[in-house]
């Protein structure tokens, strides 16, 4: 009987002690990844210089340089069929030196525990170190351990290697096959680059840990010939996890006497290739992160309004940095799932390079999206590109601004420290339809009298600055004020239904510019999405002709709106542009 009862709890309790270890659970804790980057072998002496420079830069400081000194992956081609396994094979011999250097491993074979007590210590939070100080383990010594297995290594491809002639060289044979072929202007030399990159993990978890301590550790106090001869071979499992590709240029104007060199000096070839490492690397860095989760910031909100988190330089975290912040919910299985309950950007960032004392001063963030946030909920990076595409109609006093719109922002707030700083292009287009000019002419032409229709269309383009500022708690409202500096134009196709010869296009083509200075007002409805209403002011200059005659008007039988009536003078007007942005 006692034998049936305790069959039947432990049927009873077994199922529950399963659905317990095996629910699934949201990691909230940031591990700081390692990389060591190898790469394949190059090809002719630019490659070699450009995969010289590449192993001297340093790291985005988020991740630990796990750097290591290991020679090319050689005789494997972009199609070769065995490259995978070539890949894999070379990174498993890659992945004994890697392992030696987490093991601070000396000449004589012996490991000890320096270098991961360094980096356990180095990337431990305030919360790390307030249970270490309460605890008997050194819990910073395994928070060490814990790190090997967030090794990561980044082998880089650089697949195509060719100079500006040789673009030019391509575009002209596709060109070619068109009619009226124009052979494509030369302006600049330099180089551009091909690359993939291939994201490895290695398998550091406890099985792979328990093999290495009992087939390979030794140490001055348990020194073992045989576990030191057996370590020559050794290699430790490693998975292809993802990867990414682009391409950079490193340009410059081939004319000595640009403008360009007035404040600096032209660079050699060789300087130009050795600026192309450093946007290989954060580029593919920047890819990678958005697909390797490990990749990605984690952390806590230690307080809220302002958002307040203890994250900062050491985790490389730069001015308006995307982050979600999620509501943790517990299902009846006990599987957890993340309810996303708002976003924010970095706003000001903490100097936090520094080894945790349980004190350091968090960074502060801007929420722009989402409902109320409280302590002790769970963010998380989510990068994006910083572009904004926006698409809308644009009404303006004088018809020629506005039109159809279309324009797209730039967020630049990275690289001049100001968050919510935008440079964008706004291009607004419209169309002309029997329209009457009234009587305007030039010093030496009439080019329309009071009885002439014309037909054409009308463009405005500028260039603008702008930032954002939020007017809401919750970061759902926006104002955004703008200024701009733009070209517009008039382009008439059609007189009196007759189609304007090309003899004369540049005489019925006119042009000035234009000032607008605006005040965005925004609804961010996703974190992808916003609606944007933007009313605003310009002051545009007399117009003139393509060959830069000025233009005389002293009719008023015109058609109104487009602005004919004061062609030849300099004016004011107003504009209004509703549009959808989208976030990338």
């Amino acid at each position: 009987m006692k034998q049936l009862i305790l069959l039947l709890i432990v049927v009873g309790i077994l199922p529950q002690l399963l659905s317990q270890n095996t629910s699934k659970k949201v990691n909230t804790k940031y591990f700081r990844p390692t990389i060591t980057s190898l790469f394949f072998e190059p090809r002719n002496a630019n490659e070699q210089v450009l995969l010289k420079k590449f192993k001297e830069i340093e790291l985005n400081t988020k991740f630990d340089n796990h750097k290591i000194d290991f020679p090319y992956l050689s005789k494997v081609t972009s199609n070769d069929p065995q490259k995978s396994q070539k890949i894999n094979d070379y990174l498993l011999n890659a992945s004994n030196p890697i392992m030696a250097k987490w093991w601070n491993r000396d000449v004589d074979g012996n490991f000890n525990f320096l270098y991961v007590s360094e980096r356990g210590l180095y990337t431990s939070t305030d919360a790390d170190a307030m249970i270490s100080r309460s605890s008997n383990t050194n819990r910073i010594e395994m928070l060490g351990e814990q790190l090997i297995d967030k090794s990561y290594i980044l082998l880089y491809e650089i697949s195509e290697f060719y100079t500006m002639e040789e673009y030019y060289n391509r575009i002209d044979e596709q060109n070619r096959k068109k009619t009226n072929y124009t052979p494509v202007k030369r302006t600049d030399e330099g180089f551009i680059a091909n690359y993939n990159v291939y994201a490895y993990k290695i398998n550091f978890g406890d099985s792979v840990s328990s093999n290495f301590y009992s087939d390979y550790w030794v140490d001055k106090n348990s020194y073992d010939i045989n576990k030191v001869e057996k370590w020559k071979s050794a290699t430790f499992p490693v998975s292809y996890v993802t990867s990414a590709s682009g391409n950079v240029r490193s340009t410059q104007p081939k004319d000595p006497k640009s403008a360009v060199y007035l404040s600096k000096k032209k660079k050699t070839s060789n300087e130009l290739i050795e600026d192309m490492p450093v946007t290989i690397q954060t580029n593919a860095i920047f890819d990678l992160s958005r697909k390797i989760e490990d990749f990605r910031l984690k952390v806590t909100v230690f307080k809220t309004y302002p958002v307040k988190a203890k994250l900062g330089t050491k985790e490389g975290l730069y001015i308006d940095q995307r982050f979600y912040v999620y509501e943790i919910e517990q299902k009846k299985n006990g599987d957890q799932k993340t309810n996303r309950m708002g976003v924010v950007r970095a706003k000001k960032i903490i100097d936090n390079k520094k080894i945790a004392t349980g004190e350091s001063k968090p960074s502060e963030f801007q929420q722009v999206n989402g409902k109320e946030l409280y302590e002790g909920m769970f963010m998380e990076s989510k990068e994006d590109y910083g572009l904004i595409v926006g698409i809308g109609v644009n009404s303006a006093s004088n018809k020629s601004l506005g039109g159809f719109f279309i324009g797209a922002d730039y967020r630049i707030s990275k690289y001049m420290n100001i968050p919510g700083l935008h440079l964008g292009i706004d291009i607004s287009i419209n169309s002309m339809k029997d329209v009457n000019l009234g009587n305007i002419e030039t010093d030496k032409l009439i080019l329309s009298t009071t009885g002439d229709v014309f037909s054409g269309s009308t463009s405005a383009i500028s260039i603008n600055l702008s930032k954002d500022y939020y007017l809401s708690k919750h970061g759902n409202y926006y104002i955004k004020p703008t200024i701009g500096f733009g070209y517009y134009s008039y382009s008439f196709t059609k007189k009196d239904d007759l189609d304007i010869s090309d003899d004369s296009k540049k005489d019925y083509s006119w042009s000035s510019l234009y000032f607008p200075f605006s005040m965005g007002i925004g609804w961010n409805i996703f974190p992808s999405a916003c609606l944007e209403f933007r009313p605003g002011i310009f002051i545009r200059n007399a117009a003139k002709t393509g060959n830069n005659e000025t233009l005389i008007q002293n009719s008023s039988s015109i058609t109104p709106g487009w602005g004919f009536d004061s062609i030849d003078k300099n004016g004011v007007g107003v504009f209004s542009v509703l549009n959808l942005k989208i976030r990338f």
